[in-house]
């Protein structure tokens, strides 16, 4: 192709030479000749260019310079103005050989520049993604993805294993972590090279490391803050525990002791068997409450969901509740029949009554309401005592947190199992308070298409 370009500069030049000269001396046109000289050179470099130069002097000499179509030359002023031509021709050669060099290193320079910008945009990206405080494997998948675009790829992922397994069409590259191995998985059909690619891997893996050792050092974190507060909750259980059992314990063992004077009375016998009934009673509740919720908290509890009529469940926890307070029950006679375990939905309700009877202001009643909303079936508990402080409300369904009453008002424990029970059950509870106007929870479960039994 540089022999073809030569002999049609050449050829040019000779076209033009030929035209002007009737106006100029033959030699004198020579000058033409260095504007093909100049164009090779830049096109094709130096040695091309002399080859241009020592051509047009040949062609100059034979179709121009007396005697024409012989390579010899008559007079010495034609030969020193050929000399001078092919001097001139070299060194403009020369030169434009040397320019067209320094414009193609500069040209490599700014390309290597380019590729450099890029790569280290391409870093800068994977390090925000691993500071945007994801998992690792979010991290990851989120560096694939930047890769890729940056690179302009159909798909590019990193993976942390022990051993490659690119699929059909990938580069695989390892990317030199020092936790694990990591390979970086790039389509063939982007623009990079595996060079380039190879050029990331290293300070790819230095920032895999960081993200390895980040999410290594926030579990260990993690994990001594759960140990912490597990060891804060023993205590408070262990505390709460001993204060519940010792309170019927102290009175069964006085009541018992009692029993064994020669000189109480018949009446004071009964009095003395009542409290022992009573705080067994008490004992029993506790332990029932403490298994429950250990059910709850493992996971381990066993729903046999069933149609429940709701109106039936409030009404069978009501009786178990011993108190002065009236309860007042205002269910819709239609109101839809849910999903759940029978026994369960019945402690649910049973602990919601007896919270709601602890906090009601003497001889006020505790008024149970409800109906079908939207999507919904819902039972709500109302007592009329004081509501819940704010700063309590996000507590109020943990184990052995008393809100409202302090020490005395009952282990702390209700609340827990009644949430444990409702959402295993598929439910909802909600609390509803008010520091005027008492205290609402609202028990819902989904509404389902009703038995045909029932329709």
């Amino acid at each position: 192709m540089s022999s073809l370009e030569i002999a049609v500069a050449v050829g040019l030049g000779t076209g033009v030479v030929a035209a002007l000269q009737s106006t100029a001396p033959a030699a004198g046109l020579g000058i033409l000749y260095l504007l093909a000289v100049l164009t090779i050179a830049i096109r094709r470099g130096q040695l091309p260019a002399l080859i241009t130069a020592a051509l047009s002097a040949l062609v100059l000499n034979y179709f121009f310079i007396t005697p024409r179509h012989q390579l010899t030359v008559a007079h010495s002023q034609d030969l020193i103005e050929l000399i001078v031509l092919l001097i001139a021709a070299i060194v403009v050669g020369r030169l434009a050989a040397v320019a067209r060099q320094r414009t193609a290193e500069a040209e490599r320079r700014a390309e290597i520049a380019a590729a450099r910008e890029r790569e280290a945009k391409l870093v800068a990206e994977a390090a925000s993604a691993i500071l945007a405080g994801q998992g690792v494997v979010a991290q990851l998948e989120s560096i694939g993805n930047r890769i890729a675009a940056a690179v302009s790829a159909s798909r590019a992922r990193v993976v942390l294993e022990p051993v490659p397994a690119p699929a059909p069409g990938e580069v695989v590259v390892s990317l030199q972590c020092q936790a694990r191995k990591g390979w970086l998985y790039v389509s063939a059909d982007g623009d990079w090279d595996r060079t380039d690619i190879e050029r990331i891997a290293k300070p790819l893996g230095r920032l895999i490391d960081v993200s390895v050792e980040r999410e290594r050092v926030a579990e260990r974190a993690a994990e001594t803050e759960a140990a912490h507060q597990a060891e804060i909750a023993k205590t408070a259980i262990l505390h709460a525990i001993s204060h519940d059992l010792r309170s019927p314990l102290t009175a069964i063992t006085t009541a018992g002791s009692a029993l064994r004077e020669a000189t109480i009375t018949d009446g004071e016998r009964r009095e003395l068997l009542d409290v022992i009934e009573t705080e067994s009673a008490r004992l029993a509740r506790l332990v029932d409450d403490l298994l429950d919720l250990s059910k709850i908290q493992t996971g381990a509890v066993a729903s046999r969901p069933d149609w429940c009529d709701l109106q039936e469940a409030v009404a069978s926890a009501a009786v178990h509740v011993v108190t002065d307070h009236p309860v007042e029950v205002a269910l819709p006679p239609d109101l839809p029949m849910v999903r759940a375990d029978p026994s369960q939905l019945e402690r649910v309700f049973a602990n919601l009554i007896d919270n709601a009877v602890k906090f009601s202001p003497p001889g006020s009643p505790v008024r149970i309401s409800g109906g079908a909303g939207p999507g919904r079936v819902t039972v709500r508990v109302t007592d009329h005592g004081r509501g819940i402080p704010q700063q309590h409300r996000a507590r109020v369904f943990e184990p052995f947190f008393r809100g409202r009453g302090g020490s005395s008002a009952g282990s702390g424990l209700g609340l827990a199992i009644c949430r444990g029970f409702v959402e295993a059950n598929g439910g909802q509870i909600v609390l509803q308070t008010d520091l005027e106007r008492g205290t609402s929870f609202a028990v819902s479960f989904p509404l389902l298409p009703q038995p045909e039994a029932v329709a």
